[in-house]
């Protein structure tokens, strides 16, 4: 069984007055009026929680967490066991991770104390998966190849991670949630430098000290979460420099989120609210969010990813954690499917 008590995740804490009872894990499934399905994927015992996600060309997901320097491999189908498929040197904590070649994923790495950050620890790595083969029955066969691409001793706590442009194989943009600040990153060279900068990404004097979270590009529009500020936003950037080449626009607030999905066609977003319970999903011309999943299932849900084969084209991929009852209140790292009720043309996927 599952209970809600008090629950801190590496990089957003939710403390809830009141014991809350949930479903079994058995019950595989939660489908209530107004609410999308749900079900659960995985749970991954390790990791007392996870933090991001990326989705392999094969339909596998890759997981970090903000509790564990391992990257964890995860069947969306559940046919297989998850796999462990690195392990992160010299850090306690993955926050994003981004994909700029088929295979070929980014993870920033640290050492975290609570929600802050160990001076000095920031990395980011390379995670070479091309020789990593899964069978049917789940034997493993090649290894991942990780080397590391750069330290960053200068920056704060960074947390997100995108690539900055469709046909750009050497350029990450980076959050900084303590900074304030987004910052370009050139895999192949290790160059660094920070190009945006607004009080929109930045924290307020009170509340959790976690401002811009998630980023994600579509077209020439850069769409961030600030957790601290609650807002939801975006702002137009130069696909080759990253520098912003407008103002930001505030698209919603009151949606203190962690990270998010859009779809292609750029008209939703879905915000993992972490520590809320919920998934929000936000008509984005129209300037408006809603809750459209709220379970126990979801009570620290942290980033958001869409299914890529044609088998699940419209199912979003939810990390997040569970405290497991009988087990010394034990957090474990679980993995949820949300079943969206969109056609294809709706997505424009």
């Amino acid at each position: 069984m599952v209970r809600v008590t008090s629950f801190i995740h590496g990089l957003a804490i939710a403390i809830f007055a009141q014991s809350t009872q949930a479903s079994s894990f058995s019950m595989s499934k939660s489908n209530t009026p107004n609410n999308y399905s749900i079900t659960v994927i995985q749970e991954i015992p390790g990791p007392r929680n996870l933090e991001n996600i990326a989705v392999r060309h094969t339909g596998d997901l890759l997981v970090t967490s903000t509790t564990s320097s391992a990257l964890f491999q995860v069947s969306s189908d559940q046919s297989k066991d998850p796999i462990l498929i690195a392990e992160i040197p010299a850090s306690t904590a993955l926050t994003g991770i981004a994909e700029l070649e088929q295979d070929i994923f980014y993870v920033v790495s640290l050492n975290l104390t609570g929600v802050t950050a160990v001076p000095g620890s920031n990395a980011v790595w390379k995670v070479d998966m091309r020789r990593v083969r899964t069978a049917k029955d789940g034997t493993v066969s090649g290894t991942a190849q990780v080397s590391l691409v750069t330290k960053l001793p200068d920056a704060q706590l960074l947390n997100g991670l995108c690539r900055l442009a469709p046909n750009d194989n050497s350029n990450l943009l980076i959050s900084d949630s303590v900074s304030g600040s987004v910052a370009k990153l050139n895999v192949d060279t290790g160059k660094f430098e920070i190009v945006i900068q607004d009080d929109t990404m930045k924290t307020l004097q009170t509340g959790l000290p976690i401002g811009i979270n998630g980023i994600h590009i579509h077209e020439c529009d850069l769409f961030f979460v600030n957790l601290n500020q609650g807002l939801f936003a975006k702002v137009p950037i130069s696909l080759s420099t990253g520098a912003r080449t407008g103002s930001v626009e505030v698209i919603v607030n009151d949606t203190a989120g962690d990270d998010f999905a859009i779809s292609r066609n750029g008209k939703k977003a879905w915000i993992a609210m972490n520590g809320q319970f919920t998934l929000v999903e936000v008509d984005i011309p129209g300037k408006k969010a809603s809750s459209v999943a709220n379970s126990t299932l979801l009570m620290s849900d942290s980033a958001v990813a869409f299914g890529r084969t044609r088998l699940d084209w419209n199912i979003l991929y939810v990390t997040a954690a569970a405290t497991v009852d009988g087990i010394n209140s034990t957090t474990e790292g679980l993995v949820v499917r949300v079943d969206l009720p969109y056609t294809f043309a709706d997505l424009n996927l």
